[in-house]
This record gives structure tokens, C-alpha cells and sequence, in this order.
């Protein structure tokens, strides 16, 4: 995002979540829905969470070939078949050098051709990475793709050799601890030093996984105590659950996912912050129409769920009630 805000400014944080639809010939038509995350300049996609993934990204590029206003490049040089830069072969760079770089050199980008930023993509599955690969070969010159991966040695050898490497450190331990003393700061409540420091050591140097672990320290018992235990990694897990419950909301679901229910409750995450994290997932992948119901359905639970793992029977039921709201959505949106 940082990058995108030096290429384009302020108008790449102008974000919206929006239900996208793809027709798909198979063996016969049909038509998919997948949320995405835009700006006027980009597109996001999750091609580890995203079942649909490989019909987004069809559809998305045969949107923009298909479009015959394509901005000129800006760019003077030949950029056919470089998909990384000018002479950027096997160069790695870190981010801050990179932002310099382009804000001295802007002619190395096409400032008008949007950008196509993929997470998860050394999680994808082979098919999904040699699809992008074909992407790169076919529509580079309408298409500037940005991967996002947290182990690069998971992406296949062709991706990558055509891709500029941007290495972004993870943070020092006292850089974590710096950001959440600012957050407790700003949110007016204590963080002893020492609180912090256990934090952040323990996040791996994982700056998000800190955050959301102070979070969790704070919903789940305040003032903070030495020995409390600290939540990590309960984000990553609601996401992929959300996903799950999106893509398949039948009743045979809530006997998968009250084993994770369980263990997020045992962990010590708070009930709330369960059910909020789902809700601004799900907020992200239904209509329109269906929003305000769930707002509804998310201030009536909030309000009754109990403390620690007694909250499991209301966080399923509350699960059940969405399941029930986007299968109509769903099924209404297959006849329109």
C-alpha cells in the first residue's frame, strides 16, 4: 500500500469492498461471485483464501483486454515482456529503497495501467501460480501485478524469475514494542514495558500478529498481568473460517467449525472480538442488501454472548443465523 500511495497518492487508499461476478463456461454456464477489495488504481485478491480465485482472475483480465480505452505507457523504454522494471533482473530491493527509486525514475511505471495485487500467493496451489504466470506472459502491458508472499522459496521458479524481488524486513523487537506503546497511548489505557516487551517477543517479530495479540491481552483481562497468557495467531484462523463459511454455508459446516470455535475460546480470545472479526469478514463477501440484517444480528449478539468458552453455543448459533441470510442472498442472486 505504501508503494501504491507513491505511484498514484491518495486516491489508492480510497478502498471499497465490493461482490464481483464471473460467468464461467464449463461444462455448463454458470456464474460465481467473489468479493474483492479496489481502489480507482488497484484490485486485491486472496488466492490462498479465495476458492473462486482462478475465475476472478480470468475475469479480471479478459475485463481489461477487453476494454479498449488502455492508458498509453508513459514509459519511453520497451517494456514488452518485462515485468519487473527497467534492467531489474535478479535485483532484490527493500521497500524503502524501492520507493525512492520510482519517485526518482516515475517514467518506470505505467501510471495509468492498473495493478492487480495478489495475497497468499506462495500458499496458492501450483495451478493457481501457473496461471499467473500465464497472465504475466499474455497481459503484461494491460495488467502490473504485485504478489505478496511471506515465503518465497513456496513461489515456482517461473513466477518469480519474472518478478522484481522486494524484500520488507520484519520489524526489531523494540520497534514492536514502540508501536504498541503508540496504539495504548492512543487508545488511553496501560502498557507496562515489560507487558510490551513479552509481546513482542513472542509475535516473532510479526508486527500484525503483535497487534492483534495486544488486542486480545486487552479484551480478555485489564490492567495486564505478567503471567497472563498472550492470544497469537486467532486472526489468521477467523479469516480462513470466514472464508469457509462464505463459500459453503450449509448446515454441515457448523459441525466443522465448532472445533475451532473451541480452541479460540480455550486460547483465551475473547468471545466479542470472534464475532466482530467474523462480521467484518462477512460484511466484506454479501450483498448489499443483506448488510443491515447482519449489522442487526451483530449488535443482538454482542449484547448476549457470556464470558470464556460458555460463548460457543451463541457464537454458533450466531454463525447459523448468517448461514441462513446469505443462502437466501444466494439464491435470490441465482435468478436475478
Amino acid at each position: 500500500m505504501a508503494y501504491l500511495r507513491e505511484i498514484y497518492g491518495d486516491a489508492s487508499w480510497e478502498i471499497s469492498h465490493d461482490l464481483r461476478y464471473f460467468r464461467v463456461q464449463e461444462q455448463r454456464p454458470m456464474q460465481v461471485v467473489v468479493p474483492l477489495t479496489s481502489s480507482p488504481h488497484h484490485v486485491e485478491l486472496n488466492v490462498q483464501l479465495e476458492p473462486n480465485a482462478r475465475y476472478a482472475l480470468m475475469g479480471l483480465v479478459k475485463e481489461i483486454n477487453n476494454n479498449n480505452e488502455i492508458a498509453h505507457e508513459v514509459s519511453s523504454i520497451n517494456s514488452k515482456a518485462n515485468h519487473r522494471g527497467q534492467n531489474s533482473l535478479n535485483t532484490h530491493k527493500s521497500l524503502p529503497t524501492l520507493l525512492n527509486y520510482f519517485s526518482q525514475n516515475p517514467n518506470m511505471f505505467f501510471l495509468f495501467v492498473p495493478v492487480m495485487v495478489l495475497y497468499g500467493v506462495d500458499k496458492a496451489t501450483a495451478h493457481i501460480q501457473h496461471l499467473i504466470k500465464w497472465i504475466m506472459d499474455c497481459y503484461s502491458e494491460s495488467w502490473k501485478l504485485i504478489l505478496c508472499c511471506q515465503n518465497d522459496t513456496r513461489v515456482i521458479e517461473s513466477v518469480k524469475n519474472r518478478c522484481m524481488v522486494i524484500k520488507v524486513d520484519a520489524p526489531a523487537t523494540h520497534e514492536i514494542m514502540e508501536v504498541l506503546i503508540q496504539i495504548a497511548s492512543k487508545e488511553d489505557f496501560d502498557l507496562p514495558m515489560s507487558f510490551a516487551s513479552k509481546i513482542a517477543n513472542e509475535s516473532k517479530q510479526n508486527l500484525r500478529e503483535a497487534i492483534m495479540g495486544l488486542e486480545a491481552c486487552k479484551a480478555h483481562n485489564y490492567p495486564f498481568e505478567d503471567e497472563q497468557p498472550i492470544p497469537l495467531g486467532w486472526e489468521e484462523v477467523l479469516l480462513e473460517l470466514a472464508s469457509e463459511i462464505l463459500a459453503d454455508p450449509s448446515p454441515k459446516r457448523l459441525f466443522f467449525i465448532r472445533g475451532k470455535f473451541q480452541k479460540l475460546l480455550i486460547d483465551f480470545v475473547h468471545p466479542k472480538l470472534i464475532l466482530l472479526k467474523l462480521v467484518e469478514q462477512f460484511l466484506k463477501g454479501v450483498a448489499s442488501s443483506s448488510k443491515r440484517e447482519l449489522y442487526y444480528w451483530h449488535a443482538y449478539y454482542e449484547k448476549r454472548l457470556p464470558a470464556g468458552a460458555s460463548a460457543l453455543l451463541k457464537l454458533e448459533e450466531f454463525v447459523a443465523k448468517f448461514m441462513s441470510i446469505h443462502r437466501k442472498s444466494s439464491n435470490h442472486r441465482e435468478y436475478v
